[in-house]
Formats: C-alpha cells, sequence, structure tokens
C-alpha cells in the first residue's frame, strides 16, 4: 500500500513527464487508411484521446471533443479506440456517424493505452514537441459532458497555446474502464 501512496505522490509531483516519443499510428475506423500522427516538433503539440463507441461516458463528451479539436487547430488530434471488448466494425461506423473532424485510430492489443497509461474513456493526453506529458487526465470533472462545470482539457490547452504551463496538469478520468 505505502508504494502505490508513493508511487502516486510522484506521479503528481512531476512537473513534466514522458507520455511518448514515438507517432501514434494505426487504422483510422471512420475510414479504414492508415493514421501517423505527426511529430510533436511539427505542431504546438499532441492531443490524444482515448474513446469508446458503447461508453455513455465517452458518447456525452464527443461534441465537445470535436469541437476543442477545430478550436485549438494549431493542435493535433488523434482519437484511440482500445476496448477489446466493442466490435472494430461497429465502432468505426459510430465514430464515423459521429463526425469527428480527427482520425480515430485503432489500439488492437491496447499498445498506445498501455504506453500512456490510459485508464477510461474518455482519458486524454497533450504531448509536447519533445514527448513530453503536459495534461494526463479527464476532459472535464464529470462523466455527462452536458453538465461540465470545469473543463480540464480546454483549459489546459488555453494555457498552452497562450504559452503557459498548464494550470492542471493532471485530472481525475471520469468514465468506463478500457477493456484490455
Amino acid at each position: 500500500m505505502r508504494f502505490y501512496l508513493i508511487a502516486y505522490l510522484l506521479f503528481l509531483g512531476l512537473p513534466s513527464w514522458a507520455c511518448t516519443s514515438k507517432p501514434v499510428a494505426g487504422i483510422d475506423l471512420r475510414t479504414g487508411t492508415h493514421f501517423s500522427s505527426p511529430s510533436p516538433l511539427s505542431s504546438k503539440g499532441l492531443v490524444v484521446i482515448f474513446l469508446s463507441a458503447k461508453c455513455p461516458c465517452s458518447r456525452s463528451h464527443e461534441n465537445a471533443i470535436d469541437k476543442l479539436a477545430k478550436e485549438f487547430s494549431e493542435f493535433s488530434f488523434v482519437g484511440v479506440h482500445s476496448n477489446s471488448d466493442e466490435d472494430e466494425g461497429l465502432a468505426g461506423l459510430h465514430f464515423k456517424e459521429a463526425g469527428f473532424s480527427f482520425p480515430v485510430i485503432s489500439d488492437k492489443q491496447a499498445k498506445i493505452a498501455n504506453e500512456l497509461g490510459a485508464l477510461k474513456t474518455p482519458h486524454a493526453f497533450i504531448v509536447g514537441p519533445k514527448g513530453e506529458c503536459w495534461f494526463n487526465g479527464g476532459v472535464d470533472d464529470t462523466n455527462d459532458g452536458s453538465k461540465a462545470k470545469n473543463n480540464y482539457l480546454k483549459d489546459a490547452l488555453s494555457d498552452i497555446r497562450e504559452g503557459k504551463e498548464p494550470r492542471k496538469k493532471t485530472a481525475r478520468t471520469l468514465g468506463c474502464v478500457i477493456k484490455r
């Protein structure tokens, strides 16, 4: 128990930690084409959001997430679908119908989820130019996107856009557990 508490405190206390220096790549479930994220160096940053086609919490945040992708277009956005208990064909149909303006890639065997430490959907990460993790957590403070009072991801993106460190680098992630 003490080990987990120490690890948790260290995790929260680090000013920035490594997210990933590798491109985030996979088959875009909406189009069936291969997608590979640009290097974070080629954009303001990379926003990786883990999504589910059947989780009510993930679904309730879809419009807000797509709105953020359009509002913060200087960032590269990519959705990641890692749930092993969701049929990829049905997930692809759902994400296509959702009308996302960014790719939603398949993460078979949850390799990307494991690398980043994604736990639930939606779970968001902002990856900086050197692979550093600028933000890790929930999109907002609720499991129903229409009832949000604190918009953690939007606040972090706004801070980074203004050249500041995010006022909140970690936020509790609410939603459905990613089934590995």
